[in-house]
């Protein structure tokens, strides 16, 4: 049996193939298992025009959260509590999807005027975890699941 040039050419492609496939399922693993850390964030009724960075935690990734709350719904969130991420960079100015971060779940912490707290956790995946208010109770902090890649 002769191989000839085309034989070996077909046969470095299909290595190649195998090559970049592998590389791409092994990079989709490390994210999946990326290790799930948390971060505290406090709950800020951020007025229109406001910029929420000086108040958000940054990470050194780049990355930043920021917990907010709505009375009325408006055109950015609907009424309620959440935490979202973003992608800071150097300074204030970023993209609005972070670039390594993804929220997994948050704990809300609400309180009522006698200093009573109630909790709420909420499950998710990606840029924005988000509740309804509880009535009687003013959202003031936010415990936050996330993981980085």
């Amino acid at each position: 049996m002769m191989i000839n040039k085309k034989t070996i050419l077909v046969l470095l492609v299909i290595v190649a193939a195998l090559f970049i496939v592998t590389a791409v399922a092994a990079q989709g693993d490390s994210i999946s298992k990326a290790k799930t850390k948390k971060v505290n964030v406090k709950i800020h009724n951020f007025k229109p025009g406001v910029q929420w960075a000086p108040k958000a935690v940054k990470f050194k990734n780049g990355d930043a959260v920021a917990g907010y709350v709505a009375y009325d719904d408006n055109m950015m969130f609907n009424k309620g509590t959440g935490v979202t991420a973003w992608y800071i960079g150097s300074g204030l100015d970023g993209d609005i999807e972070p670039h390594h971060t993804k929220l997994v779940k948050v704990k809300f912490f609400f309180k009522n005027k006698k200093g009573k707290v109630k909790t709420k956790t909420v499950k998710g995946s990606g840029a924005h975890i988000s509740t309804k208010l509880i009535k009687g109770y003013k959202p003031y902090k936010a415990t936050v699941w996330y993981k980085s890649y």
